[in-house]
């Protein structure tokens, strides 16, 4: 969120919309007008369920998704405007890692020739200076640069996501967009991406935009979160004040329904209802069906972004109950 530190990118009223196949009119919006901030060596969570236009939005921002409105600002340039070249250019600073990483590495590609590929692409240095760039960023994720000449389904899980987060940071970005990238993993893989992740940007600076269905890994990981219900942000805050205060009620269904590690504790509450189909226009508060708080005025008012409480960062929430 916004705050004294700059920007390093910024989200503006953002739409995504996936054409319909019989008639016109009859698409998908994925994305409604959503607005977002990261600085820079923040790492911003965004949760909510399948089907909320998590991977949508955050396919938009890496420019792989075409965009029908709005600004994506990455140190105040809009990538939204930029032609082929100037978008080649642009994408050394923001790099990807997806959810499965057997699926985004190629099978034919040896891990020196995944992680020269993007120093080749955008002509990063020298023959002899790619390949220790590529030896570095192995040591940077933790792996032992003698697996360098090994192929992908030669690697265990854990070490080709490391590999997949080692071809991100070798071209030195400032903005890694990581989508589900923990949900291929165990449990121990995933604590030690989790690590991983954090020293990687304490160490470099580089933000981190975490998409993600999984609220435990989001509590340890992330500075800020924003939550997404059918392609609308419906709260954003600092990660300390969603899970301590959350304010709107989906967030709040979101984190009863968290599984909680102890024996001792309930188990958790079932989030009740199936979201609405994108297909279908919602009119008021997108959540209003799913919600045990709604008042009559939700099922036909829209509510607007109102601040929740004085505190800074901003603690931001979509929701009428906070305007009654």
């Amino acid at each position: 969120m916004t705050g004294a530190t700059a920007t390093l990118l910024a989200v503006r009223d953002l739409v995504v919309e996936y054409p319909g196949r019989r008639r016109r009119g009859d698409g998908i919006r994925a994305v409604r007008g959503v607005s977002l901030d990261i600085a820079p060596a923040a790492i911003l969570a965004l949760v909510g369920e399948s089907g909320s236009g998590k991977t949508s939005l955050a396919r938009a921002i890496l420019r792989l998704q075409p965009v029908a409105a709005g600004q994506i600002l990455l140190q105040g340039e809009d990538l939204t405007t930029l032609n082929p070249q100037q978008l080649r250019a642009a994408r050394r600073d923001i790099q990807a890692v997806f959810q499965d990483p057997m699926a985004s590495l190629s099978p034919r590609r040896s891990v020196l020739q995944t992680l020269r590929e993007p120093l080749d692409h955008f002509r990063i240095g020298d023959a002899g200076e790619r390949g220790d760039r590529a030896t570095a960023a192995l040591e940077t994720v933790g792996l032992d640069p003698s697996l360098r000449h090994r192929l992908p389904h030669e690697l265990s899980g854990g070490q080709r996501q490391r590999v997949a987060l080692a071809r991100a940071l070798v071209s030195e970005p400032r903005l890694i967009v990581a989508d589900e990238p923990l949900s291929s993993l165990d449990l121990p893989s995933q604590g030690r991406i989790v690590e991983l992740l954090l020293e990687v940007r304490d160490r470099t600076g580089i933000a981190f935009l975490f998409v993600s269905h999984d609220l435990a890994v989001v509590r340890r990981l992330a500075d800020a979160v924003a939550v997404m219900y059918l392609g609308t942000l419906v709260e954003t805050a600092p990660a300390g004040t969603l899970f301590a205060q959350p304010a709107h009620p989906y967030t709040r269904a979101l984190l009863a329904a968290s599984p909680v590690p102890d024996p001792r504790l309930p188990p958790p509450a079932i989030l009740q209802g199936e979201p609405p189909s994108a297909l279908t226009p919602t009119r008021g508060c997108v959540f209003h069906k799913r919600c045990s708080e709604r008042m009559a005025r939700c099922v036909t008012e829209q509510p607007p972004e109102t601040r929740a409480g004085d505190r800074e960062p901003a603690h931001r929430v979509r929701c009428l109950l906070w305007n009654s």
